[in-house]
């Protein structure tokens, strides 16, 4: 929804900032790989309960994700090993997020109040959740539909993440991405099978 309503704005503010980091001789795959390198600094910091600065590397992170791809634009760069690059690193970010909050709430609380099992089988539903809906979205496309539905795509799951690490409200974000991921994931198959329908009448 979000990516849907902004995408376009979005690019447009990143251009000057995609051409001054270009300037700069840094390679998009390395923006990527900065971004990464941010969202595992931001999962020890969820595995050690310090949720804040948890959340200010996750946003970091987040923030390289979408910069990459403004530097390849601006370095004339874009090609599909960038896009599989982009796409694979995705599901990693979203691991680094999702892992460690089952860790610390599953395994290993810093306190009390976060010994939660639930919460951990919740994060981990999300997480698979959230694969499943980019993975029909990629072999949807990769059989020639179109796949670019959904209530809340990875931004929005990100988003409210991060700002449920910022003001430590993790329960509630987990259980609100799960069930978000689950209801996009089913729309996704659904506006697919329509299609294919149409295609065998």
């Amino acid at each position: 929804m979000i990516n849907a309503l902004i995408r376009r704005h979005w690019d447009r503010a990143m251009r000057p900032v995609g051409r001054a980091v270009a300037g700069s001789g840094i390679s998009p795959d390395a923006v990527t790989a900065l971004g990464v390198a941010l969202q595992v600094v931001a999962a020890y910091f969820i595995i050690e309960g310090r949720l804040g600065f948890a959340g200010l590397f996750s946003a970091t992170g987040a923030l390289m994700d979408v910069l990459d791809g403004a530097v390849a634009r601006a370095r004339g760069l874009t090609n599909k090993f960038g896009a599989l690059l982009d796409s694979t690193t995705d599901r990693i970010a979203d691991a680094l997020v999702f892992i460690p909050i089952a860790w610390l709430y599953g395994v290993s609380p810093d306190f009390p109040r976060r010994d939660q099992a639930w919460v951990a089988a919740v994060a981990l539903t999300a997480l698979v959740a959230s694969f499943l809906v980019s993975y029909v979205k990629a072999r949807a496309e990769g059989l020639g539909y179109e796949c670019n539905v959904g209530f809340a795509e990875r931004a929005e799951r990100m988003i409210l993440m991060i700002v449920a690490l910022l003001f430590d409200f993790v329960p509630v974000a987990v259980s609100l991405v799960a069930v978000a991921a689950v209801i996009t994931f089913v729309q996704r198959l659904l506006h697919v099978k329509k299609q294919a329908l149409r295609v065998e009448r």
